[in-house]
């Protein structure tokens, strides 16, 4: 029964989305696959299309092993493409390149104090665009709502206006740009990007140090801006703190709109919480809601994660939901395999091997004995973590962020030339994974 099939292709999901670890992959590679129906032991899977078949091919073994390791049988993959609307009007949207999350609209977003100016931003872009916030530029740390909200903008606009609008991470922007280069069609690339009247690039800071992608971002840029279209872009950090990144680009992206999206608190992790349960028609006590919100800090994707998992004992494998139950998904499933690192740890961390003081490391003083400590903690607070130059400077006793830029470029030299540099910092993040 389809029915059947169905309940079988979450539970593979579930294991999947577990096994790769990674969120932004899995959303944007796996999530969108749709299971079509199983005949013997081949499943017939239905993907967006050709371009999407090239990053999703490489989880093939993925899933078959799942599959196996969940029914017992490996299965042969056969793939379908998504059939397309022939009958588009002229002036439709664009073909994105790759699918959108049909769940990540401005209506399933929740709004709280840390992410409230960033959603206003994005509703003010959609709906007037190319007028007050060109660009908008939203930065955060990983999971915290600047895909949901990119998304959200493509949506609505696509409900509205008959606009040309297209979506991509960076990554993607990078090697569509690599193999106009190598088939000899850089125009129709340049052409493709110019006429759209919204451009929206995820994670922009890839293609940081990339020197031809920034040459033709920057025109493109420059041409879309001048015809007040509108572009909203998203990094984990300010458009002055992305190393690499040419200043004529920082210049630009600073000239419309700069919002950070910080961690939610813990009314706004509940109220996220309670949302995703009514999206799902899933039921769950306050009792053990407050207590997920209470132990799941600092990421949305996380706080998901954990949801989606208690979700799929509960329909799939009919298992009572209680704090025990939620205490082995966040310690076993989760931070065990998603530790997150704070500054704090870092500190405590860095302190513990070089039997010095906290106060120590924050005290200005140029002694190497401390010094070299200082930068050590600076760099992988860099490396580590999602905070932000300034907040790094704050924490470790720098006085703005170029005292950050210049432990972190140091360390990493000697990270790369001393044994003994390389060790310490080895040994000292391998602390802090565990």
């Amino acid at each position: 029964m389809k029915t059947d099939i169905d309940l079988l292709w979450k539970q593979v999901m579930v294991s999947v989305e577990e096994r790769l670890n990674d969120a932004r992959a899995y959303e944007i590679w796996i999530k969108p696959v749709k299971i079509k129906e199983i005949d013997g032991k081949t499943v017939h899977l239905e993907i967006p299309g050709m371009t999407f078949e090239k990053g999703f091919m490489p989880y093939i073994d993925i899933i078959k092993q799942e599959f196996y390791r969940i029914t017992g049988w490996i299965p042969e993959i056969k793939i379908y493409y998504t059939e397309t609307n022939k009958d588009k009007t002229p002036h439709s949207p664009i073909e994105y390149e790759l699918p959108l999350n049909p769940d990540y609209t401005f209506d399933n977003f929740v709004v709280g104090p840390k992410n409230q100016l960033a959603h206003a931003a994005a509703q003010a872009v959609a709906q007037s665009p190319g007028i007050a916030y060109n660009p908008l530029f939203l930065y955060g740390g990983f999971g915290l709502g600047k895909t949901h909200l990119m998304q959200a903008i493509v949506h609505f606009v696509k409900e509205r206006d008959e606009q040309k609008i297209l979506y991509l991470p960076a990554d993607v922007y990078l090697n569509e740009f690599i193999q106009s280069i190598k088939n000899k069609t850089t125009h129709l690339f340049r052409q493709r990007f110019r006429k759209l009247d919204f451009l929206l690039i995820d994670d922009i800071h890839f293609i940081a140090g990339k020197e031809g992608t920034q040459e033709e971002f920057f025109h493109t840029f420059n041409f879309l801006y001048d015809q007040r279209k509108q572009i909203i872009l998203s990094s984990d950090r300010p458009p002055k703190e992305i190393s690499f990144l040419e200043k004529r680009l920082v210049s630009r992206f600073e000239w419309g709109l700069i919002v950070e999206i910080l961690p939610p608190d813990f009314e706004t992790r509940v109220a996220i919480l309670k949302k995703k349960c009514e999206m799902k028609k899933f039921s769950l006590s306050d009792d053990i809601i407050y207590y997920i919100a209470d132990n799941v800090k600092d990421n949305v994707r996380i706080l998901e994660g954990v949801l989606n998992r208690i979700f799929a004992l509960s329909t799939l494998l009919n298992k009572d939901i209680d704090q025990k139950v939620v205490d082995e998904i966040i310690d076993g499933e989760y931070y065990k395999k998603r530790t997150i690192i704070t500054l704090d740890n870092i500190m405590s961390a860095v302190c513990e091997y070089f039997k010095i003081k906290e106060d120590d490391i924050i005290k200005e003083t140029r002694i190497k004995s401390i010094l070299i400590p200082r930068q050590i903690a600076m760099f992988l607070g860099r490396e580590l973590t999602g905070n932000s130059l300034h907040s790094i400077a704050i924490k470790f006793g720098g006085k703005d962020h170029t005292t950050v830029l210049y432990a972190y470029k140091k360390i990493k030299d000697l990270y790369q030339k001393d044994q003994y540099i390389k060790g310490i910092i080895d040994e000292i993040k391998n602390k802090l994974e565990r």
